[in-house]
C-alpha cells in the first residue's frame, strides 16, 4: 500500500491538472467561438444593409431607365426626322453648288447639324466686312435652299486667319471684331433674301478656331471662312443633348 498511495496521488494530481488545462482550453475555445460568431453576425448585418441599399439603388435606376426608354422612344423618332431633313438639305446644297470647287464651298454633317463652309474670298474683300456684289448670288442660292427647311435655324460663324487687321484698322480692333461684323452682314443678306430673322444668328470666332495651320498660305486660306450651321430648333436641340447624355451614361455601364 505504501507504493500504491503515492502512485495514486500522482495519478490524481495528473488528472486534476489535465482537467484544469482542458477547462481552460475549453473556455478559451468558447471565447474564440463567441468572438467569431459576433464577427460573423456583424458581417451579415453589414452585407444585409449593403444589399438593401443596392436594392434601393437598383429600383431607382430601373425607374430612371424606364423613363429614359420612354424619352428615347420619342426622341428617336424626332432625331430620325431631323437626320432625314439634314440629309436632304445636304443633298440640296451639294446639287445647287455642284459647280463650286470644294476648296471654296464644302458641306459636312456633324452632331445632328449641317456645316456649310464658304471661303471668305468668295464673300469679302481682304480686311473688309461688306458682302461683295458677286457674292449676293451665293447668298441668294443658300437662302433659296434654307427657305425649304423652315424648322432649321441658321447660325452664321465668321472665322479668320491669325494675320492682324491692317485694312480699316480703325474700324476693327482685331480679327474677332472683323469676323463678327462679317457674320452680321451675311445674316442681314440672308434676311434680305427672305429668311426669317428669328431663324438667324451671327457669331464671330476670329482666329480662335482654325481648321489648318496658319504657318502656310494654304492653311491661312482654309481658316479664312464663313460657316453656315443649320441645326434643329431649341426644343429638338435640347433633346439631342439629353440623348447624348443618356447615351454616354449607357456606354459607361
Amino acid at each position: 500500500m505504501r507504493k500504491f498511495v503515492p502512485l495514486f496521488t500522482i495519478l490524481l494530481i495528473g488528472v486534476l491538472m489535465t482537467s484544469c488545462v482542458s477547462k481552460k482550453k475549453y473556455e478559451e475555445a468558447m471565447a474564440a467561438a463567441a468572438a467569431e460568431k459576433a464577427a460573423l453576425e456583424k458581417q451579415l448585418d453589414e452585407e444585409r444593409a449593403a444589399k438593401e441599399k443596392l436594392q434601393g439603388e437598383m429600383a431607382t435606376l430601373e425607374s430612371n431607365l424606364n423613363m429614359s426608354k420612354a424619352e428615347i422612344q420619342k426622341l428617336s423618332e424626332e432625331i430620325k426626322k431631323n437626320q432625314a431633313r439634314i440629309a436632304e438639305l445636304k443633298t440640296s446644297i451639294m446639287n445647287v453648288f455642284s459647280d463650286y470647287d470644294k476648296s471654296d464651298l464644302n458641306v459636312r454633317e456633324e452632331g445632328g447639324k449641317l456645316y456649310i463652309t464658304v471661303n471668305n474670298g468668295i464673300l469679302f474683300k481682304a480686311g473688309r466686312d461688306a458682302v461683295e456684289k458677286d457674292a449676293k448670288e451665293t447668298i441668294s442660292k443658300l437662302a433659296t435652299v434654307f427657305a425649304k427647311y423652315g424648322e432649321l435655324n441658321i447660325n452664321v460663324e465668321g472665322h479668320t486667319d491669325n494675320d492682324p487687321v491692317k485694312i480699316h484698322k480703325g474700324s476693327y480692333k482685331d480679327n474677332w471684331s472683323l469676323s463678327v461684323a462679317r457674320a452680321t452682314n451675311v445674316v442681314r443678306a440672308l434676311e434680305a433674301a427672305g429668311i426669317d430673322s428669328k431663324r438667324l444668328t451671327a457669331s464671330g470666332k476670329g482666329e480662335t478656331q482654325p481648321v489648318a495651320s496658319n504657318d502656310t498660305d494654304e492653311g491661312k486660306k482654309m481658316n479664312r471662312r464663313t460657316e453656315f450651321v443649320a441645326y434643329p430648333n431649341s426644343k429638338l436641340a435640347d433633346l439631342y443633348k439629353k440623348y447624348n447624355e443618356l447615351k454616354k451614361g449607357g456606354d459607361t455601364n
